[in-house]
């Protein structure tokens, strides 16, 4: 059994009694926002003295890896013992029932192992997974993020009403219940998971690199120096509604984009990018080092039914790019809460987009105004901010579950 919560209020500090420890589980390592968050909180809470196990499933076949250890997260033994990285190969996206224990044995043994003071869950599988064995071993504080939800959008009434009542027996039995965006947190209220002032709105951490003078990015690119080029960054999947880009650029006869991801929609975007936008339209590829290169670009497109909040946006703030997107939940709010960009009314469609790129292009000081006040969002999701907040919310979980524990002896 983990420490006892008494002592978490003080993990962590010089003054307490060790390290906090804080079992980390994501889903897989995909090339995504939930990934690079976790990495990004593993180097971050390291600096604050807290020891981490980031724990993963594994990529799938069609799926491009982020890996951890390419970004200084060092491997974790076996057995979990240690802070790093460990990844359980029975945990993988999907439904496998045999495979989704045996996946929760293993990290029961990892809990065992590393005594943690928080396991935090990340992604729907991994909170499942997760909270399940860290109730089962009795651990302190447990703790979900969601970055996003499939309730709504994503599956047909039966299978969302399913996952919603999953859930909220879940929320029932977690200490902290964070969403990474206030519309995210609004909607899974209405969802009826948990009620809206369980969720804590945390920012997601984003560790942005240096990026790129605009003319060494467009160079790496092959993009000409004049070209007025736009871009949209994301898995290739019908959330994010790509099709709609390909048809923005299709509607401005000037325009020049580029799609940056991957994923099962990439044949049929590619041929809807030949029928419409001639060779105006670039299927790029998934490309980890974007955040880097996006000067490269005039504007950064969001043309996704619903985001948690795109990490592409404050990646954009952060190297001078504007962002236009559609007014729906997780755009809205990286645009309105965190930073500033463009919304277009989703029922005006692509055409609204095009008359907002249009108008961007002709508008020099409103770009200018757009880089300007988008850049506040940048310190609110960097990666100590965003762990320092955590660190605060463990200690208060900590300290409420003490209390109510000395209530009841």
């Amino acid at each position: 059994m983990s420490m006892p919560p008494d002592n978490l209020v003080n993990a962590g500090d010089p003054s307490g009694s060790r390290p906090l420890r804080v079992v980390r589980v994501l889903t897989r390592p995909n090339l995504g926002g939930p990934t690079r968050q976790a990495i990004a909180l593993w180097h971050a809470h390291r600096d604050l003295g807290i020891e981490t196990v980031l724990v993963t499933g594994v990529v799938g076949p069609e799926e491009v890896e982020l890996s951890p250890a390419a970004h200084g997260v060092p491997a974790a033994p076996s057995d979990g013992s240690a802070a790093g990285w460990l990844q359980l190969p029975d945990m993988r996206r999907g439904v496998d029932l045999f495979g989704d224990r045996r996946a929760r044995r293993a990290l029961r043994k990892v809990i065992q192992r590393f005594q943690p003071d928080v396991v935090h869950t990340h992604t729907s599988k991994a909170g499942l997974i997760g909270r399940k064995a860290a109730l089962a071993e009795r651990v302190p504080v447990t703790a979900h993020t969601f970055h996003g939800h499939v309730l709504k959008d994503y599956f047909g009434k039966l299978p969302s009403m399913l996952l919603a009542a999953l859930e909220r027996r879940l929320a029932r039995r977690t200490n902290l219940l964070f969403a990474i965006s206030p519309s995210c947190a609004d909607e899974l209220a209405e969802c009826r998971v948990a009620a809206r002032e369980r969720f804590e709105v945390i920012a997601p951490a984003v560790a942005v690199p240096v990026a790129m003078a605009r003319g060494a990015a467009r160079e790496q690119l092959g993009i000409d120096a004049e070209q007025w080029r736009v871009c949209a960054v994301g898995r290739l999947v019908p959330i994010k509604r790509l099709a709609d880009f390909v048809m923005v650029i299709a509607d401005v006869a000037e325009l020049h984009g580029d799609v940056i991801g991957d994923g099962p929609e990439r044949t049929a975007l590619q041929q809807l990018a030949e029928q419409h936008a001639g060779g105006r339209i670039h299927i790029r590829g998934a490309e980890p080092d974007i955040a880097r290169l996006l000067p490269a670009y005039d504007a950064v497109v969001l043309p996704s039914i619903r985001e948690g909040c795109p990490l592409v946006a404050i990646e954009a703030f952060a190297a001078g790019v504007p962002v236009v997107g559609y007014d729906v939940p997780g755009v809205r709010d990286a645009l309105s809460h965190f930073g500033r960009g463009v919304l277009v009314p989703v029922a005006d469609g692509p055409s609204g987009l095009a008359r907002a790129m249009t108008a961007l292009r002709s508008d020099g000081s409103l770009q200018s105004r757009l880089v300007r006040d988008a850049r506040m969002a940048v310190h609110a999701c960097s990666p100590p901010a965003v762990a320092a907040e955590l660190l605060s919310a463990y200690r208060k979980a900590a300290a409420s579950a003490a209390g109510s524990r000395n209530r009841q002896s």
